[in-house]
């Protein structure tokens, strides 16, 4: 006679392992799609990739390169903090530019959110919308001014510099 028991566990074990087995696979994915997203925001900023992308008219300033066009993505939970969690972040943080000159800046929004770079003591106010769109940065007086992004998001990012938070350096 068969051990009834050991029958009805036997389904109970399939079930749970084809479950376990869809989780873990559902985890990969993810894990690779972060993967791929670090390695595409990363390789944007690469000086193999700067090669490929027009810059023209660079000048030093104070030690600082000023470039008429700044090319630079948002990306939602990509930038690790001490806290060992994925923060937003903009992959450009700190501009520079000449007082009175336009800096061009095509920034590339990945979140599904407004974000912005926003300095109200030199009143800059760009949003940046979802996808890829073309700005103008102008600044009409010399100095070091903080910029931050003033739509909700990361609470961590929004008050670290580096993440949501820089420096507009203009000469």
């Amino acid at each position: 006679m068969p051990d009834t028991k050991q029958e009805l566990d036997t389904p109970n074990n399939a079930r749970f392992s084809m479950w376990s087995s869809v989780a873990l696979g559902a985890i990969a994915v993810v894990l690779a799609l972060i993967a791929a997203d670090v390695l595409l925001v990363g390789g944007t900023q690469s000086p193999a990739s700067a090669q490929t992308r027009p810059v023209t008219n660079v000048v030093k300033v104070s030690g600082a390169a000023v470039q008429s066009v700044v090319y630079l993505s948002v990306t939602p939970g990509i930038k690790p903090g001490p806290d060992g969690k994925l923060h937003d972040a903009f992959s450009v943080t700190n501009f520079y530019t000449h007082v009175g000159q336009p800096v061009k800046l095509v920034i590339n929004n990945t979140d599904t959110v407004d974000h912005s770079i926003t300095a109200p003591a030199i009143g800059v106010s760009i949003v940046a919308k979802p996808g890829t769109h073309t700005y103008a940065l102008l600044v009409h007086r010399a100095g070091r001014f903080e910029w931050h992004c003033m739509m909700p998001c990361d609470p961590y990012s929004m008050s670290h510099v580096g993440y949501m938070r820089g420096y507009i350096t203009a000469s």
